[in-house]
């Protein structure tokens, strides 16, 4: 099997409009429909939260009253602080205004999503992520009433797409590539600073290119140009510091805020309770190691988990097969960690584990990437059989996610 992920046989035009039609009424949707969602369980602390740095920035930083609030300056508050912001400017109470605020990270999330997935695999793969993101209940729920795990996974996604641009640009990656990485890097620390993970993430993408390069001009100049792609990176790090600033203020108090917060959030905090979990009541820090996969496997429609295994099945063919431009490998690449390995080290490492697989909600975009990447394939497989049959596919895919 085999990816031919740049030959497109339909014109851009259809796919891209469809998409833009989408977009459009699913922000039409969510403007008429945010008001029908109710509190979500931290409610009440975030935005109170985001009211305390509000008063952070209106006071001239001299009100620090936010980094003293229960745990949650621990997190970043860039969510709860712009829908503090927007209360004050829309016609609403606060919780809608945060019900508008988590409509507006949703969608653009969207955005990134059908982006990302268009720029490796062309018009059909982004609508089709589009679309596959958007009828999952697991993230457009949640996007109205999560204000952490929400935010987190648009900025995560929001980062895998700057490193795939810089793929894209690879090894002298374009200053808008870099600015672009840099926000996208600070969005995430600065939402929670688990999003350190990325790190493995771009390794493994990273490693990909490298192998992919030395087998042709030779391992220490394959080396040195991955190096260079690292250090055009890292001047945004000023930028991405900056902008995690803005977003979790407590971090920049002390240089190691940061790691505090790493290390507050290695220990489980509170008091261990029981949740349910196939049939039976279990102690949340002994949770079987099938929790996160099979709990994932029941939330995702089943066609967007059906193309996200295929999709993910496809791109380990490419990346071990060598098939594809290095870049479109090192693309494959980053998805395939991004969607697995967090599931992995939960599997092996056996963290505390409650609230089903909200915390992890960050993993279903990239699965929705990896499935529009997969759609695109049938696409093109059923166009180079017959234009009828393709026509066909894409009436039996509306239908179903319909």
């Amino acid at each position: 099997m085999r990816f031919n992920l740049m030959n497109q046989r339909v014109p851009a035009a259809p796919a891209d409009i469809f998409a833009f039609a989408v977009l459009l009424a699913l922000s039409v949707i969510a403007g008429f429909t945010f008001l029908d969602y109710g509190l979500g369980w931290d409610d009440y602390a975030h935005s109170h939260y985001g009211e305390l740095l509000y008063a952070f920035y209106a006071s001239g930083f001299a009100d620090k009253r936010a980094f003293e609030f229960s745990n949650l300056f621990y997190y970043g508050g860039g969510f709860d602080l712009a829908a503090s912001i927007l209360d004050r400017f829309a016609a609403t109470d606060l919780f809608e205004s945060r019900r508008l605020m988590g409509a507006i990270v949703g969608i653009a999330g969207l955005v990134v999503v059908w982006r990302l997935a268009r720029r490796i695999a062309g018009p059909i793969a982004g609508a089709a992520a589009l679309v596959l993101l958007a009828i999952t209940p697991l993230y457009y729920g949640h996007m109205f009433i999560n204000a952490k795990d929400t935010p987190f996974a648009v900025a995560m996604i929001f980062l895998l797409y700057t490193f795939v641009r810089s793929f894209d640009e690879y090894p002298r990656p374009k200053p808008m590539t870099i600015a672009l990485f840099g926000i996208a890097l600070g969005l995430l620390i600065g939402t929670r600073v688990i999003g350190g993970i990325a790190v493995l993430f771009a390794g493994t993408a990273l490693a990909v290119y490298l192998l992919a390069e030395a087998r042709t001009l030779g391992f220490r100049p394959a080396a040195t140009r991955a190096a260079t792609l690292v250090g055009y990176l890292a001047l945004s790090l000023p930028l991405a510091y900056a902008v995690m600033a803005i977003v979790w203020p407590w971090a920049v108090q002390s240089p190691l805020n940061p790691l505090k917060a790493i290390a507050y959030y290695s220990n489980f905090w509170e008091k261990p309770w029981r949740e349910l979990y196939d049939g039976m009541q279990i102690m949340i820090p002994q949770m079987p190691r099938t929790y996160l996969p099979k709990l994932y496997l029941l939330k995702i429609p089943e066609i967007v988990g059906a193309f996200a295994i295929a999709g993910t099945a496809g791109s380990l063919v490419m990346i071990f097969r060598g098939l594809g431009t290095p870049a479109k490998r090192a693309s494959l690449a980053l998805l395939v960690a991004a969607a697995l390995l967090p599931i992995i080290l939960t599997v092996l490492t056996r963290p505390v584990l409650y609230n089903g697989v909200r915390h992890f909600l960050f993993v279903v975009p990239p699965l929705a990437v990896l499935g529009g990447i997969a759609v695109a394939y049938l696409f093109e497989k059923l166009n180079e059989y017959r234009r009828t049959a393709a026509f066909a596919g894409v009436a039996a895919f509306a239908l179903v996610v319909g």
